[in-house]
């Protein structure tokens, strides 16, 4: 993997890596990296792997290997403190005793840091609301008119970056950086000839979010809220902004109250007719973005500090709202209502396209890497979801020895899902597994409703703990079925990847069903429908890879070293009866397969006698 990677920056070509877990692919491209002596950005999907590899890795390659070696990390600019909102902070008058205490604590802390970096105040909790005040997001920058500009951490992280041979990131903040390049203030990334995408199954996701557009109930809120604080507005500010405030509230009030994701072209109403929701809000829309420039106007005739950031804000609410209500039949509209919040998105239906421009012509040389990137053995599915038209490839298997290892359990007599029956069977099914595993498992789920279910079916019956995801925060619920005996985890999409549990804590990772995305959520429908109009075949296209993809990401929660051993375990008989059984199961470690419980038993006593 090493060669292959300086090979491909050598000669400033793209590559795609699928190196399975163990493999030692962090150094594999970060050596060969260092070799090129050109400036190289890693990104990774989380900043728990992004700090992994600035202080564990690089400061091993560079003991043994480039003692020169300068690297930067980066983060999303929430991630860090303004000084010019924490001053004006300071100052409030209207504080809580409690938020006064935290801000003094803060000022200890302001006073000896280097970076402003939040994770480095390990008492701030992860949703305290103050930091939203004082956090340094692009929306209040004024950038170099700043008066705290060179003290800035910001600033400073620029600089150090600038003066690094690599640079760590995590894509969020790589794909902000490439959606907003012509936005000096929300650009931070300096120019790189290469690029390593560690995760990059993940990239089509990420970049579709970051190429689209948001507006929210929230934001409108937070807008009027901040622009109350920061402006002792004049009688005709006054009016605007509460002109802004009614709109709003007419607008967002308008929208179906049913909770989850739904179409805003195509919304299908309790009648079951399909309506147009933009054309009924169209009017209200055009009433908030009239108020919205009012207000721009008389900011932009009263020029200073604070009316450019407040105008800059304003400026991105009007663009949004601009490119929400207006066609384009290569973009999806849809809102989403959690709770109180209500969101309007606009949403590239393909990215291929974009990242070929934006990202595939302008580097000389991106290196894309997973431990799942290929579909029945190779990688065409991935390269032409990316736009990638042109790259070497490579395998690498795993370091483990999956045949001894693991054993993989696909019982061909449970009926399929949603079936009469199903549930029931599955639920006997768990419960033996987990009295030859005496716990210590997984359960991962395609659906909260089924975890639900089969949470509350087990949580008093069992002799052993069942922790449900969304009952904790996920970093302590980790932590805490890492240090529980015999403990048992119930979760959903985001425990599917990117969890690292090593040990005897994890003897079998169980999945209800083939986790296929559900075709009425708006993008995933609009994307089949695009791929139908196209003279594609949607499932075999788009639907089933993103499956297989999905379910090897699940099961590759189990084996994370070598000393890991335990069952995988499956409960979709589709795998027995459908055609696309066997392109599934070509994907999957090559480990012992079996339909008979018995043979669990077996390869636990094993495992006991030795």
């Amino acid at each position: 993997m090493a060669k292959a990677v300086l090979r491909a920056i050598e000669q400033r070509r793209h590559l795609c890596v699928e190196a399975g877990t163990g493999t030692g692919k962090t150094l594999a491209y970060l050596i060969p990296a260092l070799f090129s002596c050109k400036r190289v950005v890693i990104s990774t999907a989380t900043r728990n792997l992004q700090e992994q590899l600035f202080y564990k890795d690089i400061p091993f390659v560079k003991q043994h290997l480039f003692p020169q070696l300068a690297a930067s990390c980066m983060k999303g600019r929430q991630n860090y403190l303004c000084l010019k909102r924490f001053m004006e902070q300071k100052t409030s008058l209207h504080m809580s005793d409690a938020e006064a205490q935290l801000m003094a604590n803060l000022f200890s802390w302001v006073s000896g840091t280097r970076t402003g970096d939040r994770s480095e105040v390990s008492w701030l909790r992860d949703e305290e609301p103050l930091w939203k005040d004082i956090d340094a997001r692009s929306e209040h920058c004024v950038g170099q008119k700043c008066p705290q500009f060179e003290q800035c951490y910001i600033t400073q992280m620029r600089r150090q970056a600038l003066e690094a041979n690599i640079i760590i990131v995590n894509h969020s903040l790589l794909f902000s950086h490439l959606a907003l390049q012509t936005d000096e203030i929300g650009k931070i990334l300096p120019d790189y000839s290469v690029l390593i995408l560690d995760e990059g199954h993940e990239i089509e996701d990420i970049a579709t979010s970051h190429f689209g557009r948001q507006l929210s109930n929230y934001q409108i809120e937070e807008f009027c809220r901040d622009f109350w604080k920061t402006f002792a507005a004049s009688s005709d500010q006054q009016q605007d902004v509460q002109r802004i405030e009614h709109a709003a509230q007419e607008l967002f009030a308008l929208l179906p109250l049913q909770e989850g994701r739904h179409s805003l072209n195509y919304f299908r109403a309790s009648d079951g007719e399909i309506v147009d929701i933009r054309s009924g809000i169209a009017n209200q829309a055009s009433r908030l973005k009239s108020s919205l420039e009012a207000l721009l106007y008389r900011l932009l005739q009263q020029g200073g500090l604070e009316a450019d950031a407040i105008s800059r804000r304003l400026e991105q609410l009007v663009s949004s709202i601009q490119e929400i209500f207006t066609e384009e039949p290569e973009n999806i509209y849809w809102f989403e209502r959690r709770g109180r919040g209500v969101f309007l998105h606009m949403t590239p239906i393909d990215v291929a396209e974009i990242l070929r421009e934006k990202l595939f012509k302008r580097t000389d040389s991106v290196i894309l890497t997973s431990a799942t990137l290929t579909t029945g053995q190779d990688f065409n599915y991935l390269r032409g979801r990316l736009g990638l038209d042109d790259s070497d490839e490579l395998m690498v298997p795993s370091e483990f020895d999956y045949a001894t290892q693991t054993i993989l359990y696909l019982p061909a007599h449970l009926p399929e899902p949603g079936t009469p029956g199903y549930f029931p069977r599955i639920l006997s099914e768990i419960r033996r597994i987990l009295e030859i595993t005496e716990g210590h498992a997984f359960l991962l789920f395609t659906s909260t409703q089924q975890m639900n279910r089969v949470y509350d079916s087990l949580v008093d019956g069992l002799p052993y703990p069942v922790f449900r995801q969304g009952d904790q925060p996920k970093t302590q619920l980790l932590e805490l079925f890492k240090t529980t005996p015999n403990a048992i985890l119930c979760a959903t999409a985001s425990f599917w990847q990117g969890v690292d549990v090593q040990g005897d804590a994890l003897r079998a990772v169980i999945v209800d069903k083939l986790p296929f995305l559900v075709p009425t959520e708006p993008v995933a429908a609009a994307r089949l429908s695009r791929l139908e109009r196209l003279g594609q075949n949607s499932f075999l296209s788009y639907v089933l890879p993103e499956a297989i993809i999905n379910l090897k990401q699940g099961l590759g929660r189990l084996i994370r070293s070598r000393q890991d051993r335990g069952i995988l375990a499956i409960f979709d008989s589709r795998l027995h009866r459908r055609s696309y059984g066997p392109l599934f199961l070509r994907s999957l470690p090559n480990c012992p397969l079996t339909d008979n419980i018995e043979d669990l038993k077996n390869f636990f006593m094993r495992d006991k006698s030795h």
